[in-house]
């Protein structure tokens, strides 16, 4: 989990680091709208966006994308609600772009558990700037440190 222990690591600031997201809802699949109910449930488009525009993070590889796509050329930039816009255009272009993945495991005919999940590539120097900055931003999100002798995961 992204919190205080993130700053007692004692690896270089330019780490590699993966922040990543899981999480999912029980649904009955047989009816084709369960997708909805899941991300309102899990908020995991409110945390991605909350993730990509926070200041600590600024000009991160998605948000790059998202305007080389044209996708943030609708916004106003005086409307101060961009976190908001991103999650919307995230969300309505979810299947076009590989940020969050969904996938469902069947029970029976009917019901499953549609598990949800990203990951947000960083570097551990701006991930400790996020947890003494911004830990709302980072709360709740399971570390992977990339180190030259294995993978660190704290969750």
């Amino acid at each position: 989990m992204a919190d205080y222990r993130v700053l007692t690591l004692e690896f270089d600031d330019v780490t590699p680091v993966e922040l990543k997201f899981d999480g999912g809802c029980d649904v009955i699949h047989c009816h084709d709208d369960y997708h909805e109910s899941v991300f309102e449930d899990t908020g995991i488009f409110q945390s991605f966006a909350q993730l990509v525009t926070s200041p600590v993070f600024k000009d991160n590889l998605i948000i790059q994308v998202l305007r080389e796509s044209g996708l943030l050329d609708d916004y106003n930039r005086g409307d101060y609600d961009f976190e908001n816009y991103v999650a919307g255009v995230v969300r309505d272009n979810m299947w076009d772009f590989d940020f969050v993945d969904g996938t469902l495991e069947q029970y029976d005919y009917k019901r499953g558990f549609y598990r949800v999940k990203f990951g947000f590539p960083t570097t551990l120097g701006l991930l400790k700037k996020a947890v003494e900055a911004e830990p709302h931003t980072v709360a709740g999100l399971g570390v992977v440190v990339y180190t030259g002798v294995g993978t660190l995961t704290i969750e």
